[in-house]
Parts: C-alpha cells; sequence; structure tokens
C-alpha cells in the first residue's frame, strides 16, 4: 500500500480526523486523551457499519485487531492493503515475530502504545498524541486531532562542541570529513546514543544527527536527556542518503516530486521505512557510474569534496551549518 490516506471518524458527539502515510504510526499519550475512545469507535463500526451511528470516511478499510492473541498472526495475515489499528493491550506488537510478520505486507499499522517498539524501523515523525481542539460544552462537537510529539531541538552552543552521528559508514564518513571546528563521533548504533549522551562530560555541548526515519524507538529518551541539559541540539533527516538526494547531485527522474510527497512512491510492501527507500533509490540510480556508485560501507570522494559536498551541507539547517565548518 502506499500514499497518504485520510481518516475521518465522527458521531453526533465526536470528531476524530488524521492522515496516515507510512507503513508504521504510533499514537501515544496518558489515559484519557482519546487513545482508546477512537479505537472503540473504528472497532464498532466494523461491526456495525452505519447502524452504530458511526461515520467513517476512508479511501481504505481501517480495521481493529480483535480476538485472540494468540491467533495474531493469522488475523492479521487476513488484511490486505488496510490499516490495522491495535491497541497496546496486546503485547505481541513489541515482539520480534510482530515485526518480521508485518513486513512486507500491503497494510498500514496504527499502533497505540506508551512504551517504545524496539523491534521497528518507525519514523520520528510519525509519533502522534492526540488533542481536542475547538469547542468543549455540550451540545457543541468535540474535534480530536493528531499531533507530532517530537521536534529537532534548536539549542545555542558556544562551548566545546560533540557532533554524535548513528552511522558507522557512510554517513560517518562524510560528517567527520566535514567536521571542521569540532569532533565528530559514532556512536555506532541507535541503541547506544543514550548511554553515550549520559557519559558526555558537562563541559562539552553535543549535536545529534540519526536517521529520523528510523529512529522512533529511541527519540523519547534522547529528547528526555536533551531536554534535561540543554545543550543538545537534535537533528533528525530522513537518512543519510536522503540529504544527498535533496542536495540535487544524483539525477533522477521526478526526484523533486519523490522527495515532496514519498508517500506516493514508497510501497509499504516492499520497504519497511522509508530510509531502505531512499538508500535503494540512491544506490539504483547510480549502480553503473563508477564515480558516482553509493555505498553504505565506504563513501566515494565523490560526495566528500567540493562542490558535491558543500551541496549535501546546504541542505543541513543553518544551526548545524555553522558548527560543522
Amino acid at each position: 500500500m502506499k500514499n497518504k490516506h485520510h481518516i475521518v471518524v465522527e458521531t453526533e458527539r465526536l470528531k476524530y480526523e488524521f492522515d496516515i502515510k507510512r507503513n508504521i504510526t504510533v499514537i501515544q499519550g496518558d489515559s484519557a486523551t482519546g487513545k482508546t475512545t477512537l479505537v472503540e469507535l473504528l472497532g464498532t463500526y466494523s461491526r456495525f457499519g452505519k447502524e452504530s451511528g458511526i461515520m467513517l470516511q476512508s479511501d481504505v478499510p481501517c480495521v481493529v485487531f480483535g480476538g485472540d492473541p494468540a491467533l495474531w498472526k493469522t488475523i492479521i495475515g487476513a488484511y490486505k492493503d488496510s490499516i490495522i489499528f491495535v491497541d497496546e493491550d496486546y503485547p505481541f506488537i513489541y515482539s520480534k515475530d510482530f515485526a518480521e510478520v508485518i513486513q512486507g505486507t500491503s497494510n498500514y499499522y496504527v499502533l497505540i502504545t506508551r512504551q517504545p517498539l524496539y523491534n521497528l524501523p518507525y519514523s520520528v515523525q510519525e509519533i502522534y498524541g492526540i488533542r481536542t481542539t475547538g469547542k468543549y460544552h455540550y451540545p457543541e462537537k468535540i474535534y480530536h486531532e493528531f499531533y507530532r510529539i517530537y521536534k529537532e531541538s534548536k539549542s545555542e552552543l558556544n562551548r566545546d562542541v560533540l557532533v554524535m552521528v548513528e552511522d558507522s559508514k557512510s554517513g560517518y564518513q562524510f560528517f567527520s570529513k566535514v567536521c571542521e571546528k569540532t569532533e565528530c563521533v559514532s556512536v555506532e548504533g541507535n541503541s547506544r546514543f543514550v548511554g553515550e549522551l549520559e557519559s558526555v562530560s558537562a563541559d562539552k555541548q553535543v549535536v545529534v544527527i540519526a536517521d529520523g526515519a528510523a529512529f522512533g524507538a529511541y527519540v523519547s529518551k534522547v529528547t528526555t536527556i536533551a531536554k534535561s541539559r540543554k545543550d543538545i541540539m537534535l537533528y533528525f533527516p530522513e537518512s543519510f542518503e536522503w540529504l544527498i538526494l535533496k542536495s540535487g547531485i544524483i539525477d533522477i527522474k521526478d526526484l523533486d516530486a519523490i522527495l515532496a510527497e514519498p508517500e506516493k512512491y514508497i510501497e509499504s510492501r516492499d520497504f519497511f521505512s522509508w530510509e531502505r527507500y531512499f538508500t535503494d533509490l540512491l544506490m539504483t540510480a547510480t549502480a553503473d557510474d563508477i564515480i558516482k556508485k553509493y555505498e553504505k560501507s565506504r563513501l566515494k570522494p565523490y560526495y566528500q569534496e567540493g562542490k558535491n559536498k558543500d551541496a549535501i551541507i546546504s541542505v543541513l539547517p543553518d544551526e548545524i551549518k555553522n558548527i560543522l565548518i
């Protein structure tokens, strides 16, 4: 499945309106914020349709997981080209089995959980809370909308700065090359960011650069540390390959359109995360060019020197550029 899907769930008293555009969307938040109510409305509509008094607008089926948890593989496997909502009452969503089963399916998944899903590569941009807006008093309708919980942070960094990148290969090779003013290190994996950040001495300020398309499980703890210290800057581009594509140094048909609305081009059955799609797009486009051929293990000079290096740097926010060069 691909594309962005606009969903409206409505009763006489409640209205939810939101968009789903990736194969994994996570809804977080405390109790009484409307998460469970949304799932209950969708579940009731699935059983009784319009007779439930609930209106559902969606161009694809919206279904709620239910039934025997022991049969979750069979139940989920029965759906195609659907948006499947799974409440936090089902612990199988945290398992490696779940990640393996949904990879390669044609569905989108909306997972309601207050805990990180370490086995899934989900985006920091697709972690939402639900908030109430508009009218609050009877008989006016209560309107619910999704909002992104995590955002990149900006800080005034004026002391000794350390740049931390998640990538230990091509991305690290690039950033270590362009870091003229500061030190750059690789933490060698998303799971190591928290420990590495906690070990940084108080006299250093930190810039964290991680692939946002697959950093969702770790963003909460990293953001908490950043807020507590207030001298940590967070930057979450989709991926290093996305930065290269965005720079325009590789000629690909319809690239501007792809980058503007990736959801129209990325088939969830083929790519478990947008990071994997952008990597495949870049590698395919450069496969026959010995100079430009992109490899994650070793970054060619084409990307690290002269105007091409400058073009990639130009994609970075000014706050990051001022630190690196």
